[in-house]
């Protein structure tokens, strides 16, 4: 097992025999040249010239992987394995290494350097109430920029920093909990391949070989179909009869879950030129504690911050035939050229 101390010390912890477990994890690097690398340990006993639990990295065929694989330290601290890579790829000087980070400062790119609090004393302007007497700054404003930038990154859908995962399935159980430091997963990859990717309604309906009592299928050799289940749950058929790790590919909060309680000091990943609706969203949300017309005048910040998302995906990306918008799952027009 790849683990973390908690002083960021990547080590190699033997867990008995997992015949099931993988070995080996891709991960493409983090620099620009996205060459892909499998992540590996040495076993015993160990090849000429390596050393026993060493952890190396072998460049592979290139590939669609993610840049980082989280590790959780004892203390709860979420750190991102990268593979590093310093001079130019095709000159030969390169010096390939692997480095560790603890989230979530480095979701955020390069070119963000302002912090939640900065955020916090605009929505507290807004509030009419610029001293935090009938807000909690930490606890009420601070927890609502940060549900501002969860929502406003699952509508418009960036930015995102795709992560990697190790995940232990639950035997004898169809449904899975997410680990933390995952929002959401987009693939599951078993011992031999990616797992197929279906829905709820797949696994009740389209599959009748299954039967209607498809969440008491078990197989030793584990699934090979799996579903989202709402935002922090997600099926596996069958389910393992057995312990089996799979590898979770998927993207990471803007905001660490084990920073809570924020201390304000969290950064922003969005353009500076979307704070206001970040503002707008966590305004409203404040206002529900003071409900009758103040929380109902609230209602058109949040229609306001709904636009701003629907304005955001069509700046983000222009090659992207998905954009958000503010009709609640009900049908829209949308011209040919907002359409793309």
């Amino acid at each position: 097992m790849i683990a973390v101390d908690n002083n960021a010390i990547l080590s190699a912890v033997p867990v008995g025999s997992q015949p099931s477990s993988v070995s080996r994890v891709y991960l493409n690097a983090a620099s620009a040249d996205n060459t892909s690398y499998a992540l590996t340990i040495i076993g015993n006993p160990p090849p000429s010239g390596y050393t026993w639990g060493e952890i190396r990295t072998t460049v592979v065929n290139p590939g669609s992987h993610p840049t980082q694989q989280l590790v959780t330290a004892p203390n709860g601290t979420v750190y991102g394995v990268q593979i590093a890579t310093v001079g130019p790829p095709l000159l030969g000087a390169v010096t390939v290494g692997i480095t560790q980070v603890a989230l979530p400062s480095n979701l955020a790119p390069l070119n963000c350097t302002t912090p939640i609090s900065t955020l916090a004393t605009n929505v507290l302007e807004r509030l009419e109430d610029p001293t935090s007497i009938f807000w909690n700054e930490q606890f009420e404003i601070y927890t609502g920029l940060v549900e501002a930038m969860n929502d406003l990154m699952m509508l418009v859908g960036r930015p995102t920093q795709t992560v990697g995962m190790q995940f232990n399935l639950t035997p004898n159980s169809v449904w899975q909990y997410l680990p933390k430091g995952l929002f959401l997963i987009s693939d599951v990859w078993g011992p031999q391949s990616r797992l197929r990717k279906g829905t709820l309604f797949d696994l009740d309906y389209t599959m009748p070989s299954w039967g209607p009592d498809w969440e008491n299928d078990t197989d030793p050799a584990g699934p090979t179909m799996w579903a989202p289940i709402g935002m922090n749950i997600f099926a596996v058929h069958p389910a393992p009869s057995v312990p089996q790790t799979v590898l979770l590919d998927g993207i990471a909060y803007p905001v660490a879950e084990t920073a809570f309680p924020y201390n304000g000091n969290e950064i922003v990943p969005f353009h500076h030129e979307f704070f206001e609706y970040l503002e707008m969203y966590t305004a409203h949300y404040a206002r529900i504690k003071e409900m009758t017309s103040e929380f109902q005048e609230s209602i058109m910040l949040y229609q306001n911050y709904l636009q701003g998302a629907k304005r955001l995906t069509v700046l983000e990306d222009r090659r992207d035939s998905m954009i958000f918008g503010v009709a609640f799952g009900a049908r829209a027009g949308v011209n040919s050229h907002v359409k793309r």
